[in-house]
């Protein structure tokens, strides 16, 4: 039985507030960020813009990037990646304006907060692909150049989560003589995300038991 659109919708806009939640969460831990967002992270720390504006800015980057690739093949609808970034964006603002009273004292409260992001994160993107919308530009970018490339797709969102820290920690360095938004908590978020993902998609679509 195919899931009602209403559904659908519903869970894709769940989907990107439990993103939204949970890089926020990343961000007030103070450990460093996902690969996604340290790059916007680094970038607000800088012009004291908004995470999710400039979250929305290098998202709207990788469209232009994807229609830069694939020129006539790019098709309209993919354009509805705009929507969504726009939620998204508009959502990580809001849940860092929401904790923003939560300062973790002591490290094992910063490392628990972490965690929590790195799991609410997977959640919500556990919700985005059971909903079965447009995904991220981000990850998006990567499908299109693996599939133009015929790489494979996991090697080349790893490469791309690389390059992204590789930057966030140059401009960091260059503009704050001192790197932030990258810490360990990156790569605990680098390593576990996936396997975070792949538990609540077990999780979602497990059947129940006939009585």
């Amino acid at each position: 039985m195919h899931t009602p659109l209403f559904s659908r919708i519903l869970l894709f806009i769940l989907g990107l507030y439990a993103m939204g939640f949970g890089i926020a969460l990343s961000i007030v831990a103070n450990l460093g960020t996902s690969p996604i967002s340290s790059f916007p992270y680094v970038v607000s720390v800088i012009t004291l813009l908004s995470v999710g504006m400039i979250t929305f800015i290098m998202n709207c980057v990788f469209i232009l990037i994807q229609i830069a690739i694939l020129k006539k093949q790019f098709k309209p609808w993919q354009l509805l990646q705009l929507p969504g970034l726009l939620v998204f964006s508009f959502f990580i603002d809001l849940n860092l304006a929401i904790i923003s009273f939560v300062i973790p004292g002591a490290y094992w409260q910063e490392f628990l907060l972490m965690l929590a992001g790195c799991v609410v994160l997977g959640f919500g993107i556990s919700l985005l692909m059971k909903a079965g919308f447009v995904m991220m530009p981000g990850d998006t970018l990567a499908r299109v150049i693996s599939e133009v490339k015929h790489w494979d797709f996991a090697k080349v969102k790893v490469a791309f989560d690389v390059i992204l820290v590789c930057l966030s920690v140059s401009v960091s360095l260059i503009f704050l003589q001192n790197v932030v938004g990258v810490r360990e908590g990156s790569l605990v978020a680098a390593l576990t995300v996936g396997w975070i993902v792949k538990f609540f998609n077990h999780i979602i679509d497990r059947k129940p038991k006939a009585s």
